[in-house]
Protein backbone atom coordinates (compact mmCIF):
# COMPACT_ATOMS: atom_id res chain seq x y z
CA UNK A 1 0.00 0.00 0.00
CA UNK A 2 1.47 3.41 -0.98
CA UNK A 3 1.59 6.37 1.35
CA UNK A 4 -0.91 8.25 -0.84
CA UNK A 5 -3.37 5.35 -0.64
CA UNK A 6 -3.02 5.25 3.14
CA UNK A 7 -3.64 8.98 3.42
CA UNK A 8 -6.70 8.75 1.20
CA UNK A 9 -8.06 5.93 3.37
CA UNK A 10 -7.48 7.87 6.56
CA UNK A 11 -9.18 10.94 5.11
CA UNK A 12 -12.19 8.87 4.12
CA UNK A 13 -12.38 7.43 7.62
CA UNK A 14 -12.43 10.93 9.10
CA UNK A 15 -15.27 11.92 6.78
CA UNK A 16 -17.25 8.85 7.86
CA UNK A 17 -16.67 9.61 11.53
CA UNK A 18 -17.70 13.23 11.10
CA UNK A 19 -20.86 12.03 9.41
CA UNK A 20 -21.56 9.64 12.27
CA UNK A 21 -21.05 12.41 14.80
CA UNK A 22 -23.54 14.77 13.17
CA UNK A 23 -27.18 13.96 13.79
CA UNK A 24 -30.28 15.64 12.43
CA UNK A 25 -32.14 17.89 14.86
CA UNK A 26 -34.48 16.11 17.26
CA UNK A 27 -37.90 17.60 17.95
CA UNK A 28 -38.69 17.69 21.68
CA UNK A 29 -42.35 18.26 22.55
CA UNK A 30 -43.03 20.01 25.86
CA UNK A 31 -46.69 20.21 26.84
CA UNK A 32 -47.73 22.36 29.80
CA UNK A 33 -51.17 21.88 31.37
CA UNK A 34 -52.44 24.47 33.86
CA UNK A 35 -55.24 23.74 36.31
CA UNK A 36 -57.83 26.51 36.11
CA UNK A 37 -60.56 24.74 38.06
CA UNK A 38 -62.77 26.35 40.68
CA UNK A 39 -60.40 25.60 43.54
CA UNK A 40 -57.68 27.75 41.97
CA UNK A 41 -58.20 31.42 42.78
CA UNK A 42 -57.76 34.02 40.03
CA UNK A 43 -54.72 35.34 41.88
CA UNK A 44 -53.12 31.89 42.03
CA UNK A 45 -53.94 31.18 38.38
CA UNK A 46 -52.33 34.47 37.35
CA UNK A 47 -49.31 33.58 39.49
CA UNK A 48 -49.04 30.23 37.71
CA UNK A 49 -49.27 31.72 34.22
CA UNK A 50 -46.70 34.39 35.10
CA UNK A 51 -44.30 31.79 36.51
CA UNK A 52 -44.66 29.50 33.49
CA UNK A 53 -44.26 32.42 31.10
CA UNK A 54 -41.00 33.42 32.78
CA UNK A 55 -39.71 29.84 32.91
CA UNK A 56 -40.22 29.35 29.17
CA UNK A 57 -37.30 31.72 28.61
CA UNK A 58 -35.06 28.80 29.59
CA UNK A 59 -35.99 26.81 26.48
CA UNK A 60 -33.19 26.97 23.88
CA UNK A 61 -34.00 28.74 20.62
CA UNK A 62 -30.97 27.31 18.81
CA UNK A 63 -28.75 24.26 18.99
CA UNK A 64 -29.02 20.63 17.97
CA UNK A 65 -32.64 20.16 19.06
CA UNK A 66 -35.89 21.93 18.30
CA UNK A 67 -38.27 22.45 21.20
CA UNK A 68 -41.97 22.49 20.38
CA UNK A 69 -44.19 23.89 23.12
CA UNK A 70 -47.92 23.60 23.71
CA UNK A 71 -49.81 25.13 26.62
CA UNK A 72 -53.37 24.31 27.69
CA UNK A 73 -55.61 25.13 30.64
CA UNK A 74 -58.46 23.12 32.09
CA UNK A 75 -61.22 22.90 34.62
CA UNK A 76 -64.44 21.25 33.56
CA UNK A 77 -63.20 21.53 29.94
CA UNK A 78 -59.80 22.04 28.29
CA UNK A 79 -58.62 25.00 26.23
CA UNK A 80 -55.67 25.64 23.93
CA UNK A 81 -53.50 28.54 25.04
CA UNK A 82 -50.51 27.92 22.76
CA UNK A 83 -50.86 25.28 20.03
CA UNK A 84 -47.78 23.11 19.35
CA UNK A 85 -45.19 25.67 18.26
CA UNK A 86 -41.45 25.33 17.66
CA UNK A 87 -39.71 27.85 19.91
CA UNK A 88 -37.45 30.30 18.10
CA UNK A 89 -35.70 33.52 18.99
CA UNK A 90 -38.29 35.32 16.87
CA UNK A 91 -41.40 33.94 18.62
CA UNK A 92 -40.44 33.19 22.23
CA UNK A 93 -41.59 36.59 23.49
CA UNK A 94 -44.94 36.15 21.75
CA UNK A 95 -45.37 32.67 23.27
CA UNK A 96 -44.61 34.03 26.74
CA UNK A 97 -47.13 36.84 26.29
CA UNK A 98 -49.81 34.41 25.08
CA UNK A 99 -49.37 32.24 28.18
CA UNK A 100 -50.38 35.24 30.28
CA UNK A 101 -53.77 35.26 28.53
CA UNK A 102 -54.66 31.66 29.50
CA UNK A 103 -58.35 31.08 30.17
CA UNK A 104 -59.46 30.05 33.66
CA UNK A 105 -62.43 27.74 33.26
CA UNK A 106 -63.51 27.10 36.84
CA UNK A 107 -65.65 24.11 37.67
CA UNK A 108 -64.28 20.62 38.27
CA UNK A 109 -60.81 19.15 37.85
CA UNK A 110 -61.02 17.01 34.72
CA UNK A 111 -57.38 15.97 34.65
CA UNK A 112 -58.23 12.91 32.55
CA UNK A 113 -59.74 15.12 29.86
CA UNK A 114 -56.78 17.50 30.08
CA UNK A 115 -54.27 14.69 29.45
CA UNK A 116 -56.25 13.43 26.47
CA UNK A 117 -56.67 16.96 25.11
CA UNK A 118 -52.97 17.90 25.05
CA UNK A 119 -51.99 14.44 23.80
CA UNK A 120 -54.35 14.89 20.86
CA UNK A 121 -52.86 18.33 20.11
CA UNK A 122 -49.45 16.76 19.61
CA UNK A 123 -50.82 13.72 17.79
CA UNK A 124 -52.61 15.98 15.32
CA UNK A 125 -49.27 17.63 14.48
CA UNK A 126 -47.33 14.37 14.67
CA UNK A 127 -45.38 13.49 17.81
CA UNK A 128 -41.81 14.70 18.07
CA UNK A 129 -38.84 12.47 18.86
CA UNK A 130 -39.62 12.96 22.56
CA UNK A 131 -42.94 14.13 24.00
CA UNK A 132 -43.25 15.22 27.63
CA UNK A 133 -46.36 16.50 29.41
CA UNK A 134 -46.25 18.61 32.56
CA UNK A 135 -49.38 19.13 34.67
CA UNK A 136 -49.75 21.81 37.33
CA UNK A 137 -52.70 21.23 39.65
CA UNK A 138 -53.91 22.12 43.13
CA UNK A 139 -56.53 19.40 43.43
CA UNK A 140 -57.23 15.73 43.05
CA UNK A 141 -58.80 14.71 39.73
CA UNK A 142 -62.56 14.28 39.32
CA UNK A 143 -61.77 10.60 38.79
CA UNK A 144 -58.47 8.95 39.69
CA UNK A 145 -59.49 5.89 37.69
CA UNK A 146 -60.21 7.83 34.49
CA UNK A 147 -57.07 9.92 34.91
CA UNK A 148 -54.89 6.85 35.28
CA UNK A 149 -56.52 5.39 32.15
CA UNK A 150 -55.89 8.63 30.25
CA UNK A 151 -52.24 8.67 31.32
CA UNK A 152 -51.75 5.08 30.20
CA UNK A 153 -53.49 5.80 26.89
CA UNK A 154 -51.19 8.79 26.33
CA UNK A 155 -48.13 6.62 26.97
CA UNK A 156 -49.45 3.95 24.62
CA UNK A 157 -50.01 6.63 21.95
CA UNK A 158 -46.34 7.66 22.16
CA UNK A 159 -46.04 10.17 25.00
CA UNK A 160 -42.68 9.58 26.70
CA UNK A 161 -43.32 11.16 30.08
CA UNK A 162 -45.88 12.77 32.35
CA UNK A 163 -44.89 14.70 35.46
CA UNK A 164 -46.83 16.97 37.79
CA UNK A 165 -46.58 19.78 40.28
CA UNK A 166 -48.98 19.23 43.18
CA UNK A 167 -49.54 22.73 44.51
CA UNK A 168 -50.94 23.56 47.92
CA UNK A 169 -52.41 21.78 50.90
CA UNK A 170 -55.19 20.11 48.91
CA UNK A 171 -52.72 17.69 47.35
CA UNK A 172 -50.01 17.58 50.01
CA UNK A 173 -51.09 14.41 51.86
CA UNK A 174 -49.12 11.21 51.27
CA UNK A 175 -52.27 9.64 49.80
CA UNK A 176 -52.82 12.45 47.29
CA UNK A 177 -49.15 12.55 46.28
CA UNK A 178 -49.09 8.78 45.89
CA UNK A 179 -52.05 8.97 43.51
CA UNK A 180 -50.33 11.71 41.51
CA UNK A 181 -47.21 9.56 41.30
CA UNK A 182 -49.33 6.71 39.92
CA UNK A 183 -50.59 8.98 37.13
CA UNK A 184 -47.02 10.02 36.33
CA UNK A 185 -45.78 6.43 36.35
CA UNK A 186 -48.49 5.26 33.94
CA UNK A 187 -47.86 8.20 31.61
CA UNK A 188 -44.11 7.59 31.51
CA UNK A 189 -43.48 3.85 31.66
CA UNK A 190 -46.95 2.32 31.75
CA UNK A 191 -46.31 1.25 35.33
CA UNK A 192 -48.26 3.01 38.09
CA UNK A 193 -45.84 1.80 40.76
CA UNK A 194 -42.86 3.33 38.92
CA UNK A 195 -43.95 6.91 39.61
CA UNK A 196 -42.12 8.74 42.40
CA UNK A 197 -42.47 11.80 44.62
CA UNK A 198 -39.60 14.21 43.94
CA UNK A 199 -39.29 16.80 46.70
CA UNK A 200 -35.70 17.92 45.98
CA UNK A 201 -35.59 20.47 43.14
CA UNK A 202 -31.83 20.02 42.90
CA UNK A 203 -32.16 16.31 42.15
CA UNK A 204 -35.13 15.78 39.87
CA UNK A 205 -35.50 12.51 37.93
CA UNK A 206 -35.06 12.28 34.19
CA UNK A 207 -38.59 12.99 32.94
CA UNK A 208 -38.06 10.78 29.88
CA UNK A 209 -37.45 7.78 32.12
CA UNK A 210 -39.29 8.29 35.42
CA UNK A 211 -42.72 9.76 36.06
CA UNK A 212 -42.77 12.00 39.11
CA UNK A 213 -44.71 14.58 41.07
CA UNK A 214 -43.18 17.61 42.79
CA UNK A 215 -44.92 18.75 46.00
CA UNK A 216 -45.13 22.56 45.94
CA UNK A 217 -46.18 24.52 49.02
CA UNK A 218 -48.22 27.16 47.17
CA UNK A 219 -48.40 29.06 43.89
CA UNK A 220 -45.81 31.57 45.11
CA UNK A 221 -43.35 28.67 45.22
CA UNK A 222 -44.43 27.28 41.85
CA UNK A 223 -42.00 29.48 39.89
CA UNK A 224 -38.95 27.80 41.38
CA UNK A 225 -40.41 24.35 40.73
CA UNK A 226 -41.26 24.90 37.07
CA UNK A 227 -37.90 26.54 36.38
CA UNK A 228 -36.08 23.59 37.94
CA UNK A 229 -38.26 21.19 35.95
CA UNK A 230 -37.53 22.90 32.62
CA UNK A 231 -33.81 23.13 33.42
CA UNK A 232 -33.71 19.40 34.14
CA UNK A 233 -35.66 18.50 31.00
CA UNK A 234 -33.37 20.62 28.82
CA UNK A 235 -30.34 18.89 30.35
CA UNK A 236 -31.86 15.44 29.90
CA UNK A 237 -32.79 16.04 26.26
CA UNK A 238 -29.42 17.50 25.28
CA UNK A 239 -30.64 21.03 24.69
CA UNK A 240 -28.03 22.74 26.85
CA UNK A 241 -25.33 22.49 24.20
CA UNK A 242 -25.15 23.33 20.54
CA UNK A 243 -21.80 21.62 20.04
CA UNK A 244 -21.67 18.19 18.45
CA UNK A 245 -18.88 16.23 20.20
CA UNK A 246 -16.14 14.63 18.14
CA UNK A 247 -16.27 10.83 17.89
CA UNK A 248 -14.01 9.16 20.43
CA UNK A 249 -11.65 7.81 17.75
CA UNK A 250 -11.09 11.22 16.15
CA UNK A 251 -8.06 12.30 18.24
CA UNK A 252 -6.26 9.03 17.37
CA UNK A 253 -6.99 9.47 13.67
CA UNK A 254 -5.77 13.06 13.70
CA UNK A 255 -2.60 12.01 15.50
CA UNK A 256 -2.10 9.24 12.97
CA UNK A 257 -2.45 11.66 10.07
CA UNK A 258 0.18 13.85 11.67
CA UNK A 259 2.60 10.90 11.72
CA UNK A 260 1.79 10.05 8.11
CA UNK A 261 2.44 13.65 7.10
CA UNK A 262 5.78 13.68 8.92
CA UNK A 263 6.91 10.44 7.29
CA UNK A 264 5.75 11.66 3.90
CA UNK A 265 7.80 14.84 4.25
CA UNK A 266 10.87 12.80 5.28
CA UNK A 267 10.46 10.57 2.22
CA UNK A 268 10.06 13.56 -0.08
CA UNK A 269 13.11 15.23 1.42
CA UNK A 270 15.10 12.02 0.93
Amino acid sequence: MTMNTTLRGATAAICILFGAGTASAAVIDLGFVLDGSGSVTSYDFDSATAALSAALSKIPTSGDNEYRVAVTSYGTSSYTVVPPTVVTAANIASIQSTVLTAYKDGGGTDTAGAITYITDLFLDDGLGDTTLINITTDGTPNSQYLTENAALAANTAGVDGISLEAVGSGVSSPYALSNMARIAGLGTSGDADAGVIAADLDSLPNATETGFVIPVADFDAYGAAIKAKIDQVIDDTGGDTGVVPLPAAMPMLLAGLGVFGFVRRRQTAG
